[in-house]
């Protein structure tokens, strides 16, 4: 009983996450090498060989081992500094690239970011068009099978029990878990990489049930998600099935009174078919 509220609290809520903003990387300024130490470790070292009595050599060891050391902290922190700045103009060039949209820069950021979700997410594009920076994502989602069969309930005497889920009941917990899913992509790509205004976020079910091999990748769901939508949205009540249907150039098809997900039409959107024939052979392996 408690599993299933836990499953489907889970399905419904992963636009709720909180995602940090992105930052430029700080690089730590390398600490001066502890020359004491290494000079112990070369006296020990060129005093190996000289016996205790012999005094004067001993001392001239010492010395040299201390000269030594001086120098080989010197080339060592000269090194490290050398190091450090050249870390950290690549971070500071890696930002920059970031902040101005650097195709390469988005799409590593974004690959990163998507790297944990539990439904892949994957950056397909980076561009601007008609002056907005955008992003495409594709995301590979699961059939209504993820939707437990049954329900929390309670008997007529208040106890605790499950039920039998009817079809409209799982299609509308599964819409809501869609939605949930994109919102906390977009959510998380913002987050992510702040040149981007407008992610195109294109959905592909994965149905391991499916009857055929063109069902069992399908297109369904596409639409595009502006900052300002996202940034607008107040995420602890938001309804992700309601802001699914919300989003700008949205598609998406539901059939018949239980409301079944339909495969959206791509037929002539060739970058779209395209998508979906790369991915359907992805999936496959």
């Amino acid at each position: 009983m408690e599993d299933l509220k836990e499953i489907e609290e889970a399905l419904v809520s992963h636009h709720q996450e909180e995602f940090p903003p992105a930052r430029r990387q700080e690089i730590e300024a390398p600490q001066p090498i502890d020359r004491s130490e290494l000079q112990r470790e070369l006296e020990k070292s060129q005093l190996a060989d000289i016996s205790w009595f012999r005094f004067s050599a001993r001392k001239a060891a010492k010395l040299k081992a201390t000269e030594q050391a001086r120098i080989e902290a010197d080339r060592i922190d000269t090194e490290n500094q050398n190091l450090y700045r050249q870390v950290s103009l690549e971070a500071e060039q890696d930002w920059r690239d970031l902040l101005n949209h650097q195709q390469e820069a988005v799409m590593s950021a974004l690959e990163t970011a998507f790297a944990d979700n539990l439904s892949e997410a994957t950056c397909v594009d980076v561009g601007v068009e008609n002056g907005v920076n955008y992003a495409t994502v594709v995301i590979v989602f699961g059939s209504e099978n993820q939707i437990p069969e049954r329900a929390p309930s309670v008997t007529p005497q208040g106890r605790p029990t499950t039920k039998k889920r009817t079809k409209t009941d799982r299609n509308m917990l599964y819409v809501s878990a869609l939605g949930s899913t994109i919102l906390a992509t977009i959510k998380e790509g913002f987050a992510a990489a702040p040149s981007v205004m407008e992610f195109r976020v294109f959905v592909l079910r994965k149905d391991l049930n499916a009857l055929t091999p063109e069902e069992f990748v399908t297109p369904i769901y596409r639409a595009e998600f502006p900052r300002k939508m996202n940034d607008s949205l107040d995420w602890k009540f938001v309804d992700p099935a309601e802001a699914l249907l919300a989003a700008p150039d949205a598609r998406f098809h539901r059939k018949g009174a239980v409301g079944n997900v339909m495969p959206i039409d791509v037929k002539d959107e060739p970058e779209l078919l395209n998508l979906v024939q790369i991915f359907r052979s992805i999936v496959r392996g």
